[in-house]
């Protein structure tokens, strides 16, 4: 993403886990409530003992600066790399003072995530976040 420079094509970028589904609308009507012209980012946020901010998991967006930041800064690129992308993505990022953070807890409705229970492909829909629409 990089070195193709898709900071300079598009605004924000959204990155999904590929077992998880999500309403595009209700992201964009989230995103549209951000000030993306700032360092942004949105996600299920956390924060380590070391007072480290980190993505968690099924889906995190962050704003064209944030990647350009990020591609200019090899250090923090570094930490992107590896296993557990989300979180090593949420270090980096955190590298960054800038950085506004918008917390997806309770904001995402709805999200879920799949869940898979055996080798046999039995799949198993459970809820994620809090969703308005689902009865249970």
């Amino acid at each position: 993403m990089c070195q193709s420079k898709l900071f300079d094509t598009y605004d924000m970028f959204v990155k999904v886990d590929d077992d998880v589904l999500y309403d595009p609308d209700h992201l964009s009507d989230v995103i549209s409530r951000m000030d993306i012209a700032e360092h942004a980012m949105l996600g299920f946020l956390r924060l380590d003992n070391s007072n480290v901010v980190w993505a968690n998991g099924p889906i995190y967006a962050y704003s064209a600066s944030v990647l350009r930041w990020l591609c200019s800064n090899e250090a923090a690129l570094n930490r992107t790399r590896g296993t557990y992308e989300d979180v090593r993505f949420g270090h980096a990022v955190s590298l960054n003072p800038q950085v506004q953070y918008y917390n997806a807890d309770g904001v995402f409705d709805p999200v879920y995530h799949l869940q898979y229970r055996s080798s046999r492909m039995f799949v198993q829909f459970m809820q994620y976040g809090r969703c308005k629409n689902v009865k249970d």
